[in-house]
């Protein structure tokens, strides 16, 4: 049994905010399920914006970077998803960079550089 149905209140607006990353297929067949395997977040930018390249690169230690297009991208331009496969953030539009970087600084910190030294 999988929690298909199962939300968590992340306090987005989209609904598929909180709920598992579908598992989006690409063209050469790699599906979002085998990109998680590397125990970091992920942001899919389905239209390979360098604006979202360099957000992610701010967190490039916890956050990869995926630039393709999806098979079907359920009608979305960028989804942030965290280790764990939920959904973080989600741009049906053009993405507004500050509510992305605002979703990243929530669920994976400041960014790199940004670190206060202890």
């Amino acid at each position: 049994v999988w929690g298909v149905s199962l939300r968590y209140d992340l306090g987005g607006s989209h609904p598929l905010v909180g709920r598992s990353v579908p598992d989006f297929e690409w063209v050469d067949g790699t599906k979002v399920g085998e990109l998680l395997k590397g125990g970091t977040g992920l942001l899919l930018d389905f239209d390979a914006r360098a604006s979202l390249r360099t957000l992610a690169g701010r967190w490039g230690d916890r956050i990869s970077y995926v630039a393709r297009d999806a098979k079907d991208r359920l009608g979305l331009s960028a989804v942030l998803v965290r280790p764990d496969g939920v959904v973080a953030w989600v741009s049906e539009a053009a993405p507004s960079i500050d509510d992305a970087s605002q979703a990243a600084s929530r669920w994976f910190g400041e960014p790199v550089g940004r670190r206060v030294a202890e």
